[in-house]
């Protein structure tokens, strides 16, 4: 297991040393190359040292300003002639529940130990990462050395082991993770949970819009039309029956369920159409937009855990099944600090998010293409490996719960995350359905279905050609920043029913140049008066024949390569030309343990693993690649899965005692 406090360590040497030829005002720091680190914490293996050199600052309060998760911070630190005395946020957009933690956590650590060496709050890395390079550039400005403070080690001393005794142990409490936890208890159980993140706040599965599902109180009070069967059979034939059948149909047939749990906790809904197209709307739609604040739902979270006397192992990787002959009895994980803990159950349920936060699964299972996670880094694959180890056998699907707000770049500081947030506008040209262009500079897919289906059938293509291109020209460019998308698409035909543009209505990227420019100067977009000037930045051999060959289908209105629209065509003429690189972001994986109705994973006889359950984002035969063209189907499966595996883990425990 790597080590967390020595990958932070570094990460922050690193950042230190590209900020040094700034030290005399406030500016903002690089982001990490690398998305968000893969292991989970672990102790320093380097105590303290004992001959440190004294500090040295020019005593005053000194202010800095760098990008987080989501937003840019503004952070302001007091300085004596030999210590940091203060440290606080002075101004951000992150989410605060987390900030809240690296607040009360991770600066009481900096001015305790005097050392930039700290380790990150789990789930909230980025917005530590910034913090550490805020107060690293205040200490430039005082005069003081960042090294001397990164080299400051702090000692991290392990607990006595400990040993646990329980009926279920939950691994991972996000969406699914959580409603396991509760429908286990509820069921009679006693129930254990251990979870990588410092808070519930970290998962993807309090932040969501909403589920997918069917014959709730919402959709019954508004005499619905949709019913299982229909639900179930589109499902079906969207996947070419590629699922497990049994449990699909019967995940529909609990969703109901599943959000009436949610609602008596105090979840509010309303039935919304999605902006995407989708054959699930009007007098059919299944889409339960979330009503509930963010901070509402953390708040529900850890109420009902309570509740349920659920007792949350935070800041904890489960990191081994415990087996007895074929049957799982029970896990061993480790605390961030590193104490040893086993908990002995009658059944474990992995619930641990797939593994969009581990370059070595995606490697392994998507081919090798960038994907930045939106959301969810602190899922490795864990849940999945571990099954793996106990005998259980995968899926044979794998893909991606795509981003659908923009595409990423690994050297970009602001990723697209969502609207709301603080992002790099350029990335949006990598939705937009304009020219997408692979590394040869050919041209891919429809690109009109990154706007009208980008989590679906958009998806894939982009997931398998990542990184891929987008170009237009200053014609566009112009149109974006003066009437923005909605308005250019009508003016070329947008029907009044174009069910995207009710989203994009009004939306106006008057920033687009400025961030251009951000992008060419972190390295992931150019401008450039030809299009061979174009091509030669990227090396995209093809791509002067593929933008003359586009122009024209442009200029007849009729796609004859992939059918495009014509009213998602626009010719690339008018110069200067700008190109954007885009990775692919998501939210999750799709693929992983094949399980049967129950959740129970299987084995390579496609035998049930006794007193194994996997669920969610874990369980590979729940989802399909390309995604579903459901909105909120992803989250409704898995809020489904917990409420199934929960019960079923329930009664196989009651059943050994």
């Amino acid at each position: 297991m790597k080590n967390r406090s020595t990958l932070a360590l570094l990460l922050v040497i690193m950042m230190v040393v590209l900020m040094l030829a700034g030290c005399g005002a406030p500016a903002t720091a690089p982001a990490p190359a690398e998305p968000a680190p893969e292991a989970p914490a672990s102790p320093a293996e380097t105590p303290a040292a004992t001959d440190t050199p004294a500090l040295s600052f020019t005593p005053g309060t000194y202010q800095a300003e760098v990008y987080g998760y989501l937003s840019y911070l503004t952070v302001e630190t007091e300085f004596s002639d030999s210590a940091i005395t203060a440290i606080r946020v002075l101004n951000h957009d992150e989410t605060p529940e987390l900030l809240a933690l690296v607040e009360e956590r991770m600066i009481p650590e900096i001015i305790n130990h005097q050392s930039l060496a700290v380790d990150a709050v789990s789930g909230a890395t980025k917005s530590s990462l910034a913090v550490v390079s805020a107060v690293g550039q205040c200490v430039q400005q005082a005069g003081g050395s960042t090294s001397d403070l990164a080299a400051r080690k702090i000692p991290v001393v392990p607990g006595a082991d400990e040993v646990y005794e329980t009926d279920v142990v939950v691994v991972g409490v996000g969406a699914s993770g959580f409603m396991a936890a509760h429908n286990a208890a509820a069921s009679g159980a006693k129930v254990m949970a251990v979870e990588k993140g410092a808070s519930v706040a970290v998962s993807n599965g309090v932040r969501v819009s909403g589920p997918f599902a069917v014959d709730t109180p919402v959709l019954q009070a508004q005499d619905s039309k949709l019913t299982v069967d229909k639900a179930f059979y589109h499902m079906m034939e969207y996947s070419k029956w590629g699922v497990n059948a049994d449990l699909i149909r019967r995940s529909l047939e609990v969703s109901s369920e599943a959000v009436t749990q949610l609602m008596d906790m105090g979840y509010e809904f309303r039935e919304a159409d999605f902006r995407f197209e989708t054959p699930f709307k009007k007098e059919y739609g299944g889409f339960h937009l979330i009503l509930t604040p963010f901070a509402e739902r953390v708040m529900i979270w850890e109420q009902q855990l309570a509740e349920d006397q659920v007792e949350v192992l935070y800041d904890t990787t489960g990191e081994k099944l415990l087996m007895d002959g074929d049957q799982v009895v029970g896990l061993e994980a480790t605390r961030k600090d590193g104490t040893k803990v086993t908990i002995h159950a009658d059944a474990v349920i992995l619930a641990t998010g797939g593994f969009i936060g581990s370059k070595d699964m995606i490697n392994q299972y998507l081919s090798g293409a960038q994907i930045n996670p939106a959301g969810g880094s602190l899922s490795t694959g864990d849940g999945i490996n571990m099954a793996l180890e106990a005998g259980a056998v995968l899926e044979k699907e794998f893909g991606l719960c795509l981003n659908e707000y923009g595409g990423t770049n690994s050297r970009a500081t602001r990723s697209a995350k969502q609207d709301k947030y603080d992002q790099n506008s350029a990335f949006r040209l990598g939705v937009y359905g304009g020219l997408f262009v692979d590394a040869q500079g050919d041209r891919f897919m429809n690109e009109g279905m990154m706007v009208d289906y980008p989590m679906s059938f958009g998806s894939e293509p982009i997931t398998r050609m990542s990184p891929y291109y987008a170009v237009v020209d200053q014609a566009y460019m112009d149109a974006m920043s003066t009437i923005g998308l909605y308005e250019h698409t009508r003016q070329k035909g947008a029907p009044d029913n174009w069910v995207i543009g009710e989203y994009y209505k009004g939306k106006i990227i008057d920033n687009v140049f400025e961030d251009m420019e951000e992008g060419i100067r972190e390295g992931w977009a150019y401008k450039a008066d030809t299009i061979e000037e174009l091509a030669a930045q990227f090396g995209l051999d093809h791509l002067v024949e593929t933008v003359e060959a586009y122009n024209a289908f442009c200029e007849t209105g009729a796609d004859a390569q992939f059918g495009k629209e014509a009213m998602y065509l626009t010719p690339i003429k008018e110069g200067p030309f700008y190109i954007t690189q885009n990775q692919p972001s998501g939210w999750s994986t799709i693929g992983g343990v094949r399980v049967d109705a129950s959740l129970r994973a299987l084995n390579t006889d496609n035998k049930a693993i006794p007193g194994l359950y996997v669920i969610g984002a874990d369980a590979g035969s729940l989802f399909v690649s390309p995604y579903y063209d459901i909105p909120g189907s992803y989250y409704g499966l898995a809020i489904d899965s917990g409420v199934i595996a929960g019960k079923e883990a329930a009664a196989y425990s009651k059943g050994k005692q």
